[in-house]
């Protein structure tokens, strides 16, 4: 009210311990517009879950891995939240042998999950500097928390769209993944991550040639001859639930028999989401799977075959794979974790 009484007085001066503790506020947070100059300089990582169904798999956790140079992203389901400690050797063993480099810095929040006696000490013999926020500030790995809820938003527009049970979460999130690495981003003027990955690794091979689908529409899986007889269906009605990393195949399953079929030989009825919509929009469907118990996954040739064993690892390490497939990797992740990446 009268500002000519503080003329010349110093601000600063005024500041008591009565004022700070009836006053105080959080200090603002600047948005840094930087990014690395090279890939996997500096990743950023974060946890999502528990979810309360878990996947056809089982997994009921992601750990998502975020290049900060590229941001292209690398998905990885989880049955138990401290696999993380076996993803990350394997993710980094996988970036030094494809690659070429290693990662310098790695940033996270402040989750009890990334502090182990396995991920410490392993960060700290490999020269890996950990960064971490602060408690109850998760503006400091910012990076990681916008991804998860675009991630999120995706995964949810799939599932809506198609009117696909929750219990394909793990499916969906990993096909949007897939695709955000290959949308262009404003960011990256308006070139996709992949691309920009390419970039820095022109002989890095980055798609698995296959057309994109409707997530959730009808397929109709082939069934090559020495699968049937002559008066058996030539074809398997499935519900398209993404892309194969490690095969040149699409991923579809069988929801009455509770088997996966990844082929190429597959017929698409886009228009036709295959499972029925309900008021739930997404929630309810012919079976929403109890779900992992007797599940056995099958390829069919072109597709090729694994019979009715359960598969030690369903491997989907893709930055598409919602992340990004990359067929090339095989690092001996348990069969607790699903990896998803370029």
């Amino acid at each position: 009210m009268f500002p000519h009484l503080f003329q010349g007085l110093d601000i600063s001066e005024f500041h008591c311990e009565t004022c700070e503790l009836a006053k105080h506020t959080r200090v603002s947070f600047l948005i840094s517009n930087k990014r690395s100059s090279h890939p996997f300089h500096l990743i950023h990582s974060d946890i999502w879950g528990p979810s309360a169904i878990p996947n056809v798999y089982g997994a009921r956790w992601f750990v998502f891995l975020i290049d900060d140079c590229t941001w292209v992203t690398w998905i990885f389901l989880l049955k138990q939240k401290y696999d993380v400690s076996i993803v990350i050797p394997n993710f980094h063993s996988m970036v030094q042998n494809q690659f070429g480099v290693k990662i310098k810095s790695f940033r996270i929040d402040n989750a009890r999950d990334y502090f182990n006696q396995t991920l410490s000490p392993y960060f700290q013999s490999q020269g890996i500097l950990h960064d971490s926020s602060c408690v109850n500030t998760p503006q400091q790995n910012g990076v990681a928390e916008r991804k998860n809820g675009y991630l999120l938003n995706k995964t949810r527009a799939l599932l809506f769209q198609g009117n696909v049970p929750k219990s394909y979460w793990g499916e969906a999130v990993l096909t949007a993944t897939y695709m955000i690495n290959r949308i262009p981003s404003q960011v990256l003027d308006n070139k996709s991550p992949v691309e920009i990955l390419k970039s820095f690794y022109p002989h890095f091979r980055t798609s698995n040639g296959l057309t994109p689908r409707v997530f959730g529409c009808t397929t109709f899986v082939h069934v090559h001859s020495q699968h049937r007889d002559k008066l058996d269906p030539r074809a398997i009605k499935c519900v398209f639930l993404g892309y194969s990393s490690t095969k040149k195949g699409y991923k579809c399953y069988n929801p009455s028999t509770r088997k996966f079929y990844i082929s190429t030989d597959v017929t698409f009825t886009e228009n036709k989401p295959f499972f029925p919509k309900s008021s739930l929009r997404g929630e309810i469907s012919m079976m929403e799977d109890s779900p992992y118990e007797s599940f056995k996954p099958l390829d069919l040739s072109h597709v090729s075959t694994h019979g009715d064993e359960e598969p030690k690892s369903f491997q989907s390490i893709t930055p598409e794979s919602p992340n990004f497939t990359i067929e090339l990797v095989s690092s001996p992740i348990p069969t607790n974790v699903t990896h998803n990446f370029p």
